[in-house]
């Protein structure tokens, strides 16, 4: 028995379609930490660290109390990420290069904060 012409065309487009959907990277398909980046949107921790070594990105983990930071990506990347939500990239004032700034992240309390705004 054989299948008329437009319906195997049919089929094979539908299949076709299919593949295509399936094979594409949605929005939701993040990737992990140490896979190869090429922007901060790519990874499940938004951070795409550049390698000065080497000319390889990959996602990596937001600063922890201490490491070093960074205050805005350069080319939707970081050489140094920046710190985890309850930290704050604090650098010195010598240390600030435009408008990206390298420092170390810091718990600061409110207190603190509010001191160094008005003082």
């Amino acid at each position: 028995m054989m299948l008329p012409q437009w319906l195997l065309l049919l089929f094979l487009l539908f299949s076709f379609l299919f593949l295509l959907t399936r094979l594409s990277p949605t929005k939701y398909n993040l990737l992990d930490l140490k896979e190869v980046c090429i922007r901060n949107q790519d990874c499940q921790t938004g951070c795409c660290r550049r390698v000065p070594d080497i000319c390889e990105s990959h996602c990596a983990e937001k600063g922890s109390e201490g490491s070093l930071c960074q205050t805005l990506a350069f080319f939707g990347q970081y050489r140094q990420c920046p710190c985890l939500q309850n930290l704050t990239c604090v650098y010195w004032k010598s240390e600030k290069w435009s408008a990206i700034a390298y420092g170390r992240c810091e718990k600061i309390g409110r207190q603190k904060l509010a001191k160094k705004m008005f003082f």
